[in-house]
Formats: C-alpha cells, structure tokens, sequence
C-alpha cells in the first residue's frame, strides 16, 4: 500500500488512557508472527530491543510518554471522540470527530507514518515514530477509544467481580479488567507476568486464528483487514468505524443504567471475552500488514493496494 498522507496539527490532552498493557504487548508479540522477515528488520533497527526492552514494551512507551513533559502534546493521540448518539446510533465522521488543532488518533497514526516515510527524519523522530504506530493501532480497536460519551466511558462508574470504587469505570474494565481475568492476572501484574501472559496469550490467538502468517486472502475475505482505498486515513477511518460499532452494538447495548447497577463480571464478562479477542486479533494482524508494508516500502517497492487489506 502506498499511503497518501494528509497533514494535520496534533495537540492538547486528555483523561483517557489505552488499552492497558496486557492488551499492547498482546498486540505487540502477535504482530511478530505475522512480520516478514524485513519487518522484524526493520523494527528491530527502530528499537534496538535489548535483554530488557522488546516490542511490547516499544508499543506500551506512548502510554508512559504522555506523562512526560516533552511529549504531553499526543495526550490527544490515543483516541476519537465519536460524537454520535449511542447505543442508538454510532458512527465515526472524520471532519466532525477529528479536524481541527487536536487531532485524533486517525491523523495521528497517518502522521506517524508519514514520519517513517521520511527518509530525511532523525534516528529519534523515527523511534518515536514506530512506538506510536505500535501503539496506536491496538488503541484504534478498542470500542471506547472510539466513542465521546461520557469521555469514553471514563465517567461511567461501574462494578466488577465485586470491586467498585469512584477509580473504577467502564473504560478501565474494557482497557484492562476483561483481559487482566481472561489472562488469570491479578490487578496491576508486575512486568515479567504480564509480558509472560501476554506471550501466551499472543501464541494462543496466534493458533486461534489459523496458525500461519500467510493470512492476509482469508483474512481479507472474512473482512478482517482494510481494502478500501490506498489512502492511509481511508483505511484508518473503517478500522475506528467498525470498533465504533461494537460501542452501539455491545460495550453500551445494556444502557447506563443497567451498567451501573450489575456487576460486569458475570454475563458482560462472558460476552465481552470473544469481542476482545476478536479485537486483539484484528489489531496484531493489521500491525503486522502495516509494518510489512513500510518495511516494503524501505526497500524501495512501492506496496500495491491489496499488500493492506
């Protein structure tokens, strides 16, 4: 795919963070069964992972980073707030939920490509570069980095597996409590844990969904992966559209009330478990897509249309 890429002036912050962790290094290590060989190259050479630095610490940095003072400006960055009317209607509209000084993650994952396309940009620039990107389209697949109402679910105070608190929330259940049970972890894992669980979650789905880094015509098929245009911010905009959907037709389906007053842990839990993974899934296969792509285009061949699908 060759991307053709907008420009767009990035800013500002927000109270919504990411998928947690568990969920980036997931994405991260699954990505890794799908790179071609010059992908991993190519990464590799972005990274510089050591003894104690990998890829899912790379896509776990943007996270961090935005804490920081110097990189307070991508607070922004991690999401769009879809200003639709759920779970009645969802949808994404670039010009509506992205233009302006802010930005959202869409033009964000755009821009950071086109910095990786940059033959002329600095060593740093491009390291910072492949963290987002990393980073960023594990978020893309995450329902509620997708919706604006009560800012994403951050202000929806909820219950789960008998914990409620003022700090819980819908958001925090979908970013980390959902997986954190899935992956039999207990609430904030230490590293060497979470990158265990996330390895072996990561082969499991790995299997789960065939087994083979030779998925993109299957894939495609089942509707998995963009094919929409050659356009970067095209193809960005169906994945944000179709997680978006999952906002109406699942994450907020049961309606506040009923959220507020159950506890997620028994039947949402049960229901949410294959949307997550499914998510996951999606988000580490079209990581993959993208970075082979780029490291294609390093090479100096230009990545037909149907190369991201």
């Amino acid at each position: 795919m060759k991307f053709i890429l907008p420009t767009t002036v990035l800013g500002s912050a927000s109270l919504v963070v990411a998928w947690g962790d568990l969920g980036h290094r997931t994405v991260g290590y699954l990505a890794q069964h799908y790179f071609t060989d010059a992908a991993n190259q190519y990464v590799n050479d972005l990274i510089r992972p050591s003894d104690t630095f990998d890829i899912s610490d790379a896509a776990v940095w943007p996270d961090k980073a935005r804490n920081y003072p110097e990189y307070k400006y991508t607070a922004n960055w991690q999401f769009i707030d879809a200003q639709d009317d759920p779970p009645n209607a969802c949808n994404v509209n670039y010009k509506r939920d992205c233009e302006g000084e802010n930005g959202c993650i869409i033009s964000a994952l755009v821009n950071q490509t086109a910095v990786l396309q940059d033959s002329s940009a600095d060593a740093k620039t491009r390291q910072d570069a492949i963290k987002f990107i990393l980073h960023f389209i594990g978020d893309i697949h995450q329902p509620l980095h997708t919706e604006a109402i009560d800012r994403g679910g951050n202000q929806i105070k909820v219950s789960f597996d008998g914990k409620h608190s003022e700090k819980l929330n819908l958001h925090e259940v979908w970013d980390t409590e959902i997986l954190n049970k899935l992956n039999g972890l207990k609430r904030d894992p230490k590293g060497p844990e979470e990158k265990q669980a996330a390895q072996e979650w990561a082969d499991k789905l790995f299997q789960a969904a065939g087994g083979s880094s030779n998925f993109n015509i299957s894939a495609a098929r089942n509707g998995q992966l963009c094919d929409s245009s050659n356009n970067a911010q095209d193809c960005v905009l169906e994945y944000a559209t179709e997680t978006n959907a999952l906002v109406c037709n699942y994450v907020l389906a049961p309606r506040l009330d009923w959220l507020e007053s159950n506890d997620l842990g028994g039947e949402y839990y049960a229901a949410a478990v294959p949307i997550v993974e499914d998510r996951i899934t999606k988000a580490g296969q079209r990581l993959a897509v993208w970075v082979n792509a780029l490291a294609t285009q390093t090479q100096g061949v230009v990545v037909q249309k149907q190369d991201l699908k």
